[in-house]
């Protein structure tokens, strides 16, 4: 589809009640395969390639990021759903899935968050220290990236989220996906840190949500999962033992029985 005058890829698979999932930074719709198929055929899948990943277009160099660009695309795909939709999103998808569900009011369904980045909710909490602590890592990042040492920031990135050992014995083909990608994830960080929403709007979002969090994550991911727990109205929190922030990929089966879970409770 097109939005906003840039070609957008999705898949689209099933009939049935419409399931969007937004995958993380430096992935594409892939990272939801394995829950597609834990859904099944009952349910209308879409999981879209967010802006500069996978076969959808690039951010054009030169023109300042827009931050509400993939919070667009997710909303016209709902839209395009045509009828109520269950949301899930990881990480930066769950922050843009989490955007979309403040938006888009009635449309949405049911709301599953794994790990949402809104780190902007921990200034306004008073969570000073994860504050400060995922505000470093963005700017560290940012910093590479404005001087050209992309696999530096990649380094700095993805050390952060799944560790140094773990990034380092990175097969070398998925590494250098992952440095090409390192200048969109720089926009998108700047883009959680600089939101100015209010954590009250999202009192709006009367959907049930689904917070989702690995026992062994980072504290500043955990931290938001449980500001977000206490301001929306409709929320409940369910942990990963054993996981990281990475759990879609490291513990995808647990993961996908707790969307399934929610969307079918939330379907009935």
């Amino acid at each position: 589809m097109d939005v906003d005058g840039r070609n957008i890829r999705y898949l689209d698979n099933g009939i049935g009640e419409p399931v969007i999932l937004v995958h993380c930074s430096s992935a594409t719709h892939r990272e939801w395969l394995g829950t597609i198929q834990a859904l099944g055929e009952g349910y209308r899948t879409l999981a879209p390639d967010l802006i500069g990943y996978g076969k959808s277009d690039l951010w054009p160099d030169g023109v300042a990021f827009n931050p509400n660009a993939d919070v667009e695309l997710v909303r016209a795909l709902v839209d395009r759903a045509g009828a109520p939709v269950h949301l899930v999103g990881h990480s930066y998808g769950g922050a843009i899935a989490l955007e979309v569900a403040r938006v888009a009011g009635d449309a949405i369904r049911t709301v599953t968050l794994i790990e949402p980045v809104t780190f902007h909710v921990l200034r306004e909490a008073g969570r000073d220290v994860e504050w400060k602590e995922v505000r470093g890592i963005a700017e560290s990042v940012r910093s590479r990236v404005d001087r050209g040492d992309l696999a530096g920031a990649a380094g700095i990135y993805m050390s952060y989220w799944i560790g140094r050992i773990r990034w380092w014995l990175m097969p070398r083909r998925q590494k250098a996906s992952i440095v090409r990608t390192v200048t969109k994830v720089a926009h998108e960080f700047g883009m959680i840190g600089g939101t100015t929403i209010a954590l009250d709007a999202y009192r709006a979002i009367a959907s049930p949500v689904r917070l989702i969090a690995g026992s062994r994550t980072r504290a500043t991911a955990r931290a938001a999962v449980d500001v977000l727990s206490a301001a929306l109205p409709n929320a409940h929190v369910r942990v990963v033992e054993g996981a990281g922030h990475m759990s879609p990929f490291t513990h995808a089966d647990a993961v996908s029985a707790l969307v399934v879970e929610h969307v079918t409770r939330g379907e009935r």
